[in-house]
């Protein structure tokens, strides 16, 4: 057991969600000035790493992704420099067909969203919620 409460929540999930999304960035110090010039809080600019199972370190900077903003619905934002994406060595067999997102003010959180250029459908619903459409070697799947 972590000696904390793990990110995203994932303590008090009580089933199975999508709860965050991250974008890749090159510009963190522009995403960063463009949200705070919007009033979206993206949170200070931070560096990690992680050795892979093979030995290749992975190093990134990023928008710190405990600040949570419209229930998960703003990404935040990851630059990996010039480490090798992770997608690069992932598990094949499933493709991104649409990701879409759900909130109870989907107007407010498109209007963030678009502020910071991203492309996000939000829908009007009773509760917030990210939903991602699959290819899979099982078909067409939708996950939230």
């Amino acid at each position: 057991k972590p000696s904390g409460p793990r990110r995203f929540g994932i303590d008090d999930l009580k089933a199975p969600r999508i709860v965050r999304w991250v974008v890749k960035s090159s510009e963190l110090a522009a995403v960063k000035a463009k949200a705070d010039k919007a009033g979206v809080t993206l949170g200070a600019v931070a560096s990690g790493s992680r050795k892979r199972p093979d030995g290749v370190l992975l190093s990134w900077r990023y928008t710190d992704p405990a600040v949570t903003v419209a229930d998960g619905l703003v990404p935040f934002f990851i630059d990996w420099g010039t480490s090798p994406h992770p997608a690069l060595t992932a598990a094949k067999g499933a493709t991104l067909v649409q990701l879409r997102a759900e909130h109870p003010d989907a107007t407010r959180v498109q209007k963030m969203l678009g502020a910071l250029g991203l492309d996000l459908s939000v829908t009007q619903a009773s509760a917030a919620a990210i939903v991602a459409t699959i290819d899979s070697p099982l078909g067409r799947i939708e996950l939230r």
